[in-house]
């Protein structure tokens, strides 16, 4: 036992003679690195400082000796967006009032009267009125024409909605008066109210339906504080109606909040699978698991996505595609990887820096290349179209060393936006001059709502719902003519060919909005989908059984 502790004190000894030597060496290597960089970060600091020093002495410099008196607020927030558009095209600074506009949406809600309505024949109409509002309360209804806010004349002027929307919220008085005109079946009236505004709940889901009795629908907006709760909301319902499978639109939808991305792609992934992983320069490399009790863990799922879907949108599309979970449909997205922290300043403005980028599961950075400058990385979207990709699959640039594989050795593939497994090309045969010039002027809202003076109680007692309205109703050659007497009094032209062939699209939206205005917003999103392109796509692939086809169930 002596002998055998003896040795092991011997080979103790030993093993620390080798290790002393090691350390010795290791450190005098590493210790003339630690101090040449403890020199390095004193000189970058050094550096930082008298940066600090020479732009506070440019603009004290501006302020004290400038031949004219000058505004330093407006040069110095000039400075720091073009620093910033220096960095990347997401890294981006907010005024206070633009903060404000830009953080809205993201909070679920709003301070204002609860309406939404179009510029119409020089006046401002309202199309829905919010459950909940201060609109809503007071009566006011759909095709309700605004004559004028708080004393400012709003018909016959040629300004915009968003502009009338920005007047309202801006306003901080706690009262809004308006005066509008009501359309009665025994003439115009004129009405005066005042409404007191509140918080109006905008969710983040403003519809979820049946598209059949085994698929239901949710259309997802942005990723905000309520989204959580507003799909749990869809889910609930579409399980409850025991659909097998669920569309999930995300397309148009710009991103939102990291975190809620994060809690709604853990309802439809199993315990313990990777979302995504981010990293960057002075954030360590952070991994977010999946956890157990999803709500959609084994239907069906179809994700539907264009070239607007970004961020949070891609992140959802990247952790379903690279698990297998899920059939992505559409167009390729756009094509943003980064991650932005907000940097709040004492005067209500702020800044969105870019603090890291995020990865799929597989690996994948969806990020678009941004070399070349702000103005090419904006290009690149609308050079999509010039060079067909939103028209052909064939036309999607594939760079062939950031192809990644998943489980079930499917490819998927980075650098530049989810490349959906279904491609739909984008439907050319709605876009024409004279489609254009009439969505612009609002023709077939202002005629969808005149149909709705007339007919909403009829429509209403024949067919019990939007989607026995969408499958039954039929127009007749009485409702072709209505339009081309309204068209021709508005000053369009009904007598050439062109409004003969784009007639079956005039009567599919003049329907849509006929279904907004009867059965409530939440409708016009079914009768939306109902005629939609993508959404039929994904009818087919169902039918297809595509989904098995790939291994995915």
């Amino acid at each position: 036992m002596n002998l055998l502790g003896k040795h092991k004190l011997m080979n103790y000894g030993f093993i620390f003679d080798i290790f002393g030597n090691m350390i010795r060496n290791l450190v005098s290597f590493f210790l003339p690195l630690f101090l040449l960089s403890l020199a390095l970060d004193a000189v970058a600091q050094n550096d930082l400082n008298s940066d600090i020093d020479k732009l506070e002495k440019f603009v004290k410099s501006l302020d004290q000796n400038y031949v004219d008196h000058v505004e330093t607020k407006p040069i110095i927030e000039a400075g720091i967006k073009r620093m910033l558009e220096e960095l990347d095209p997401h890294s981006v600074y907010f005024t206070k009032e633009a903060y404000n506009r830009a953080n809205e949406p993201l909070k679920g809600k709003y301070k204002g009267i609860g309406v939404r309505f179009l510029m119409i024949e020089d006046t401002m109409t309202i199309l829905d009125v919010i459950a909940g509002g201060a609109a809503y309360n007071a009566g006011i209804r759909v095709g309700d024409k605004i004559l004028s806010l708080n004393g400012d004349t709003i018909a016959g002027r040629s300004i915009n909605s968003s502009s009338v929307v920005r007047k309202i919220k801006e306003d901080n008085s706690a009262v809004t008066q308006m005066e509008f005109i009501r359309r009665n079946s025994t003439g115009d009236s004129f009405n005066s109210i005042e409404l007191t505004k509140s918080e109006v709940e905008i969710s983040s889901v403003p519809s979820y339906f049946m598209m059949d009795n085994r698929t239901g629908y949710i259309k997802l907006e942005r990723f905000s504080s309520s989204s959580l709760s507003d799909v749990r909301e869809g889910m609930d319902f579409i399980k409850k109606n025991k659909a097998k499978n669920l569309v999930l639109d995300l397309r148009g939808n710009g991103g939102g909040y990291l975190n809620v991305a994060i809690k709604i792609v853990d309802e439809f992934l199993e315990d313990r699978k990777l979302i995504v992983y981010t990293e960057g320069e002075h954030q360590t490399k952070r991994e977010t698991f999946a956890t157990s009790g999803g709500r959609f863990v084994q239907g069906d799922l179809y994700v539907l996505i264009d070239d607007n879907s970004a961020s949070a949108s891609e992140i959802f599309s990247g952790a379903i595609q690279d698990w297998d979970r899920g059939l992505i449909v559409g167009r390729r997205s756009y094509g943003k990887g980064l991650v932005q922290r907000t940097i709040e300043f004492n005067d209500g403005s702020a800044m969105r820096l870019t603090i890291s980028r995020y990865y799929t599961p597989t690996g994948r950075s969806i990020q678009r290349p941004y070399k070349e400058g702000v103005n090419a990385y904006k290009q690149d979207l609308r050079n999509r179209r010039v060079s067909g990709e939103l028209y052909s699959a064939d036309s999607i640039h594939i760079n062939d060393s950031l192809i990644y594989c998943t489980p079930k050795n499917r490819k998927v593939y980075g650098g530049g936006g989810i490349i959906p497994d279904v491609f739909v090309p984008l439907d050319t045969s709605k876009i024409d001059d004279f489609l254009r010039s009439i969505q612009r002027n609002a023709l077939i809202e202002g005629f969808a709502l005149k149909m709705y003076d007339k007919t909403s109680e009829n429509i209403k007692r024949e067919f019990s719902d939007v989607s026995v309205f969408l499958d039954e109703y039929k127009f007749d050659e009485s409702h072709t003519e209505a339009f081309r007497a309204y068209a021709d009094r508005r000053g369009f032209s009904t007598e050439d060919e062109t409004f003969e062939v784009n007639l079956p699209y005039i009567n599919e939206r003049v329907k849509i909005d006929l279904s907004r205005f009867v059965y409530g917003y939440r409708s016009y999103y079914e009768a939306l989908a109902y005629f939609d392109p993508d959404v039929n796509a994904v009818r087919e692939e169902i039918e297809r059984g595509t989904y098995k086809e790939l291994g995915l169930r």
